[in-house]
């Protein structure tokens, strides 16, 4: 027999209702269901994605194929288990779905003590759900994060290639890009120009490349243009520090600080970067003044580029005095300091 609803218990069975409305997808899985997908697929486009790159030129991070053959295999003995267990515990979610839906029929005729239990009822089965996904998410929680993060490393390597073909300067023959990332290079505390900086294997760089105000109406820009220059470049070699370090209210403002041998056109700089690990690139950059990123080559630098930085001249051919400038790592020329003429290496 069926008790009159009061207004406090028609909102709770109008509550329980909306309730178990929202838990019918969850009892499917589906989030566990979609990571498998987005796993399975991103798996399945990495190696073309990689050998892409490769036809673009990009020579370093020789890990990624092996890399990526690892992780399938991986996922493949991953699969099988957690497509296994996502069977049976749904099963075990429908079963309990169930006992939920008959609480809240019983409900429906208004006892406060059948109300009671289908909220009791409910709360099991969201907590039932919860406990699942959660349980079948750290099986592969790593798994994924690897496949993830090899997906970004991949990316990040198709947008530094990508600001090369754009780029207002050239490589020198046999240079290879390594990594790129945009930045803000600091004239002053508060500002300077926006753009990309560059490490290669010889060499750092840093262009201006955004959209900057040729008009402005009460301080409001309404007509802007892209301007895109070389700022700076130095030869790797002449880079004889970087650091991350904080400057700025709170310490809020994370930069990167280049200290450069005196023989180079700059002191310094100091960088904001937009989007990347200061860490990270301090790090590369030493590997590339040791000299240690090309254990990550897939194919040897051209020996004839190579052969060409060791034949450095002694004299300078145009007045015949003694150079005493010492080469370093990603030089392509020097200035004789005697009459000015520029000597390509």
């Amino acid at each position: 027999m069926s008790t009159p609803l009061s207004e406090e218990n028609r909102a709770k069975l109008d509550a329980l209702q909306s309730q178990l409305g929202d838990l019918q997808e969850s009892l499917t899985l589906v989030n566990v269901r979609n990571d498998v997908e987005s796993i399975e697929t991103t798996l399945s486009l990495l190696p073309n994605k990689i050998g892409e790159l490769r036809t673009r030129g990009y020579v370093f991070c020789s890990f990624l194929e092996n890399k990526v053959n690892v992780l399938a295999k991986q996922w493949n003995e991953a699969h099988r288990r957690v497509s296994r267990e996502v069977s049976l515990q749904q099963r075990k979610l429908e079963q309990e779905s169930k006992v939920a839906e008959s609480a809240l029929r019983q409900a429906m005729r208004g006892r406060t003590s059948d109300i009671a239990r289908a909220e009791s009822a409910m709360e099991t089965l969201e907590s039932m759900v919860s406990a699942t996904q959660s349980a079948l998410e750290a099986t592969y929680e790593t798994l994924q994060q690897n496949v993830n993060q090899t997906q970004s490393q991949v990316e990040e390597i198709g947008w530094l290639l990508d600001q090369i073909d754009e780029a207002s300067f050239q490589l020198h023959p046999a240079e290879d890009p390594v990594m790129a990332c945009k930045a803000q290079y600091m004239e002053s505390e508060k500002d300077g120009p926006e753009g990309v900086l560059y490490l290669t294997d010889e060499r750092l760089v840093f262009e201006q490349k955004e959209r900057v105000a040729t008009k402005k109406v009460l301080f409001i820009a309404t007509q802007k243009e892209t301007v895109q220059q070389l700022i700076f470049e130095v030869p790797i070699g002449q880079v004889e520090e970087s650091k991350a370090s904080q400057k700025g209210l709170l310490g809020r403002k994370e930069m990167l600080e280049l200290l450069f041998s005196p023989e180079a056109d700059l002191s310094g700089a100091t960088l904001r970067l937009r989007g990347a690990d200061n860490e990270e690139w301090v790090r590369i950059i030493g590997r590339v003044r040791s000299g240690e990123i090309t254990k990550e080559r897939t194919r040897p630098k051209d020996e004839a580029a190579v052969e060409a930085t060791r034949d450095v001249p002694t004299k300078c051919p145009t007045c015949g005095a003694t150079l005493s400038v010492e080469i370093v790592r990603g030089m392509r020329e020097i200035t004789c300091e005697y009459c000015g003429s520029v000597i390509r290496l």
